[in-house]
């Protein structure tokens, strides 16, 4: 399609609806679709179809008691349909009214469906007229546009659109209309059900219900116009779109376009500069005192109206530089930069909306005074619709920005290549990040010592604790990796690991307090307050914590400790904590025990100093085995055990203990290393394992306790009845 100004007369005859070429080009199109199928049917040698179409008769209701659904056909009905049922109707509805009874209200009802016949065909003349108006009048596309022709064009456009937005609310409207005239239909019906009797109610309520089902059709006809219309619109603006995306790939450079838009920028700068010096005056006379509200309210108002034409004033001037900078792009050896600031778009929104907010407070209070009617309140009004157009401009004007933006991309990313446009998009995002970052890091969330909390000082403050935190894990992992390779001891290395991370802690806790604010030097007063804490409701917790710090330093216990607490738990010390110590106990049970209990407690350390220790294990024999036989199977029971430890100064020992009532009670005396003894398992266990396989082995028995029953006679005493003093001789 050429690209002169005739486009947009000739895409306006195009889709017009009913015009000669559109009808020619789709009969074309359908007797080509039906050789090409059609045909292919007929050869396979289907018969060719002989039912013809159903005669259309239209749905003539009884006026007198018309059916509720009679006019639910009129939707599916097509154009040529609806006439000639509007025609059937109108003619059996005349010869019906000319035999209606002379009455008032019959006659008034009359004349509302008579005027709802007639508005159908109003409404059919009404749009027909607006189909034949163009969306885009007066558009030109050329084939080599410049930057001003293309604004032209997207300017044009841009009204094209916002007239769309008014068909799309006006249907909108009509769907809410159309729901609400259905209900209205439906009441309608049920009134005329109920009622009985009387002729004359009768014939009212029908013809009330034939009003709403007339008026109902007539809210279709407005819908399903409006949408055709609508339906036209998009096609002539989607047409128009592409036209204005070929112009912008085929933008030529102008220098009498540079000079225009430098000439605009200027001016532009001239009245921004006007403006804020106005804006400035106006608010210096606004800060002396007054006694007069009205004369505030009006300062104020004025005060807005300034502020809106500043910032039209700024988004001109921005359409203008990105203008310029699309110019700049398309000529050859010319400096290339984006214009790219998203700072004034959302300042521009914030503005608008602040003031909007501030107008509509305006309005409230100038209603108090001067009520809502009078000459007071249409001067007032006329302040408030100046400040309303502006800020419809602005909004405006932001939209056309934003398309701007994104035609400078294009046309950068056209001429430079998409490195380029990625690397300045890159920068661009990565600046405007920065800048957001440090207005939202310097927000005051709120104040303490009259210091404010912003999220940077939090920020600082969680970077400071992690970092403590993670100072604090490598430190202990490197102390845990010296004992690996190094050999070092271990729990001398845990205690220094312990104390480091409380010292890390606490120093992160005193810089994160100053980041805050709080004055370090007054920390005795905070000590103070705390020592009375303690004092009252931690003294269990500081114990806990006192002690804790005791074992560390002192280490009557270390970390893999066997050891026994008078409380009767027995297992393997695990970790030394602030408050309480954890132990492993053989059920693999991990039991947390306060550090208190381990410095005012009696605690068994079976591996303090020296981890051999001495057990005894007793068994017993039965009478008649050789003593000499049991010692030397109790010794092979001992040496099979992993666990035993024997030296030249600790050897293993049996001693005979006593002869008991049943057995031989010996003792096993043996030295075993508690560093080997495995935290879920019995000592004792195991050497009674293996005492009771080597003794079965020599065939040595182990007996269990007997006992002898000796049963003497007995002769059980006389009954009562049979004592000696009653007898009879």
């Amino acid at each position: 399609m050429a690209g002169d100004g005739s486009f947009s007369s000739k895409r306006t005859a195009l889709s017009a609806p009913g015009s000669v070429g559109a009808r020619a080009v789709r009969l074309l199109l359908i007797l080509f679709l039906g050789l090409l199928f059609g045909g292919a049917s007929l050869s396979a040698g289907d018969p060719p179809p002989t039912k013809k179409p159903e005669k259309f008769e239209p749905a003539i209701p009884d006026f007198s008691a018309p059916s509720a659904d009679w006019w639910t056909p009129w939707p599916d009905a097509s154009a040529e349909q609806r006439k000639q049922w509007l025609e059937a109707l109108t003619q059996a509805w005349d010869e019906w009214r000319a035999k209606l009874p002379d009455n008032p209200d019959l006659k008034a009802r009359a004349d509302a469906v008579g005027a709802g016949l007639a508005g159908m065909r109003a409404i059919w003349k009404r749009y027909g007229e607006y189909q034949k108006v163009p969306v885009l009048p007066k558009v030109d596309f050329p084939s080599d546009p410049t930057v001003l022709a293309w604004a032209d064009a997207d300017a044009a456009i841009a009204r094209g659109h916002q007239r769309l937005v008014g068909v799309q609310l006006e249907l909108r409207q009509l769907e809410d209309t159309l729901a609400q005239s259905l209900n209205q239909l439906r009441q309608q019906v049920v009134v005329l059900r109920e009622v009985s009797g009387d002729e004359l109610k009768r014939e009212n309520a029908a013809l009330a219900l034939l009003q709403a089902q007339i008026n109902h059709l007539n809210i279709i006809e407005q819908r399903d116009a409006l949408e055709q219309q609508m339906r036209a619109w998009k096609e002539q603006i989607e047409v128009a779109e592409s036209q204005l995306n070929r112009m912008l790939e085929q933008l030529q450079y102008s220098k009498d376009a540079a000079e225009k838009l430098q000439q605009a920028i200027s001016g532009q700068e001239d009245r921004i500069e006007k403006l804020s010096a106005d804006h400035s005056n106006l608010q210096a006379r606004r800060l002396q005192a007054s006694a007069d509200p009205t004369a505030d309210m009006e300062r104020d108002l004025e005060k807005m109206q300034l502020e809106t034409s500043l910032l039209e004033a700024h988004l001109k001037k921005r359409k203008s530089e990105l203008l310029r900078s699309i110019n700049a792009v398309l000529e050859q050896g010319g400096e290339h930069q984006l214009v790219l600031n998203r700072d004034l778009v959302e300042t521009a929104r914030t503005m608008s909306d602040s003031i909007s907010r501030e107008m509509n407070v305006r309005q409230r209070q100038v209603s108090a005074w001067a009520g809502e009617q009078g000459e007071g309140m249409k001067r007032w009004w006329r302040f408030f619709e100046k400040i309303n157009s502006g800020l419809g401009r602005a909004n405006d004007l932001i939209e056309d920005v934003q398309r701007y933006e994104a035609a400078q991309l294009q046309v950068y990313k056209q001429h430079q290549g998409w490195w380029a446009t990625v690397r300045e998009r890159s920068g661009h995002y990565l600046g405007l990040a920065y800048t957001r970052w440090r207005k939202l890091a310097d927000y005051k969330l709120f104040t303490i010592s009259e210091n404010p909390v912003t999220p940077r000082v939090i920020a600082k403050i969680l970077f400071v604790l992690v970092c403590a935190w993670v100072i604090s894990s490598l430190t202990r992992r490197f102390l845990q990796r010296l004992v690996r390779k190094k050999h070092a001891s271990e729990h001398s290395m845990y205690n220094l690991g312990r104390v480091l991370h409380y010292c890390i802690i606490a120093i992160a806790l005193v810089v994160a307090l100053s980041y805050l604010g709080l004055d370090t030097s007054k920390l005795a007063l905070v000590a103070g307050a705390l020592s009375v804490g303690i004092g009252f409701g931690m003294q269990a917790i500081f114990s806990n914590f006192i002690s804790g710090l005791i074992l560390l330093f002192e280490q009557p216990l270390r970390v893999g400790d066997l050891v026994e607490l008078e409380s009767g738990v027995f297992g393997r010390i695990r970790d030394i904590n602030v408050r309480s110590t954890r132990i492993t106990t053989r059920d693999n049970v991990d039991i947390l025990v306060p550090n208190t209990e381990f410095v005012a407690g009696r605690v068994i350390n079976h591996t303090l100093d020296d981890p051999v220790r001495r057990i005894h294990v007793p068994f017993g024999v039965a009478y008649g085995s050789d003593p000499d036989t049991v010692r030397e199977a109790a010794l092979a029971a001992a040496e099979r055990v992993g666990i035993t430890h024997t030296d030249w100064q600790r050897k293993t020992e049996v001693w005979l203990m006593e002869f008991g009532d049943s057995a031989l009670n010996f003792k096993l005396v043996v030295w075993v290393n508690s560093n080997m003894v495995s935290p879920l398992g019995d000592p004792y266990a195991l050497y009674n394992l293996e005492l009771l396989k080597e003794l079965n082995e020599r065939e040595i028995e182990v007996p269990f306790p007997q006992r002898d029953l000796h049963v003497r006679s007995w002769e059980p005493p006389l009954p009562l009845s049979r004592r000696p003093d009653d007898t009879r001789e």
